[in-house]
């Protein structure tokens, strides 16, 4: 890339927001600011609730064995949420359902019907046992020719991961099919910025999950009890948990590797620093520069020097989801049915529609009101920002106010 005017490969790639490398390490730095309080709450329940789990001395920073990912970068399945079974009803509907649903969904919102060649050429469900090829099951979406030849590939099965899945990756297909028009050149067919195709897909997940949304489709029954603030806590050891992975450990060991030329005998030394400073997270044993356990993520290996996007996504997705939830459909963010809402499908199809023609702190500005922040995630989570702190009275917080 230096060929290209550009001095290493994380500015190149950062490039793509029209950002210096130095304005994005700034920008991610200040959103791990903005969540950390509700971090630092999270991370001293996990610490506890884990230790009373195993059944040991409470830790002053978690142990990365101890966590159920192996990075730490999600820990909601520490929590289990009970009184809705999606997987035993969505398994009788089977997997063509799934895929046609999360279509309708959009065109309910005044989206195109999907062309009938995305159901001809995408591969969507698993291979039969007498296929004599294999394929990737990770669910990906691609816009083959820049015109109307969009595709999915998927492995689409009966249960709640799935069904959250497709609307995701139809969120991509649908910001294909908004973009190719008339007004956006091929060259500038793309998403605002590679983060904002992901927020447009996780908003629309998320929003498919919402228990208004789940009982309009008949999938639970209208008022069912579930424990609420158990789905906001799954939720942020997921979302909020990304936050400092991402836009930390991930962006600054990578910036280290290509843009400050860290050495090769102090990869595992930075890595664990890292881990520590933005995380609170410890090996299970010494980890000598033998290893290089950063390479164990894959997309350290194959898919380099852009994790940011996943934590900048997650923040978009916020950002857009209040919006409609606050202003447009007037509900709680936290329980809402996007499902039938016309003026839900034109704001996001105001945004979709510009493609890459337009800077996209501007798109987010003109269209929300509000510069990109993780301000949207705190008011998504203040509930559960007050009742971590109620659980954890009286407990250590061992991560101070910001990352040390």
């Amino acid at each position: 890339v230096q060929a290209l005017d550009y001095n290493d490969y994380f500015s190149y790639q950062v490039s793509d927001y029209g950002m210096s490398r130095e304005e994005m390490l700034a920008l991610c730095e200040q959103l791990i600011q903005d969540i950390w309080p509700l971090y630092r709450e999270l991370h001293t329940y996990a610490r506890y609730e884990l230790a009373t789990k195993y059944e040991q001395e409470v830790p002053e920073m978690l142990p990365a064995h101890w966590l159920p990912n192996r990075w730490g970068q999600s820990w909601s399945s520490m929590v289990e949420v009970e009184g809705i079974d999606l997987d035993a009803i969505l398994e009788k509907k089977g997997p063509e359902w799934l895929v046609k649903q999360a279509e309708l969904f959009y065109v309910s919102m005044g989206f195109e019907p999907l062309p009938q060649s995305f159901y001809d050429k995408s591969s969507l469900y698993p291979l039969p046992e007498e296929a004599d090829y294999k394929k990737n099951n990770h669910a990906s979406a691609w816009h083959m020719d820049l015109q109307q030849d969009v595709r999915s590939l998927m492995s689409v099965t009966p249960n709640a991961r799935w069904y959250e899945t497709t609307h995701h990756e139809l969120g991509h297909i649908y910001y294909y099919m908004e973009y190719t028009n008339p007004d956006v050149p091929p060259l500038l067919r793309g998403g605002a910025n590679r983060a904002f195709h992901e927020g447009v897909g996780s908003q629309m997940g998320l929003a498919a999950m919402q228990k208004p949304f789940l009982e309009g489709l008949g999938l639970i029954d209208e008022g069912v009890e579930t424990d609420d603030m158990q789905v906001l806590l799954k939720e942020a050891l997921d979302m909020v948990v990304v936050m400092p992975w991402g836009s930390g450990v991930m962006t600054q060991f990578e910036n280290s590797l290509y843009a400050e030329s860290l050495p090769m005998d102090q990869y595992n030394k930075k890595w664990w620093e890292l881990k520590k400073k933005y995380q609170g997270i410890v090996p299970p044993t010494e980890r000598g520069e033998e290893y290089c356990d950063a390479a164990s993520k894959t997309h350290i290996n194959n898919d380099p020097a852009q994790y940011y996007d996943y934590s900048l996504s997650t923040v978009i997705l916020f950002q857009l989801h209040n919006h409609i939830a606050e202003n447009i459909l007037k509900q709680d963010p936290r329980a809402t049915n996007y499902f039938g809402s016309k003026e839900a499908g034109e704001f996001l199809q105001g945004i979709l529609s510009k493609g890459a023609t337009e800077d996209w702190r501007v798109l987010m500005k003109e269209n929300t009101g509000e510069e990109i922040s993780a301000k949207a995630m705190l008011k998504y989570f203040e509930p559960l920002m007050s009742y971590l702190q109620e659980q954890n009275e009286g407990r250590e917080h061992t991560l101070g106010d910001k990352p040390m």
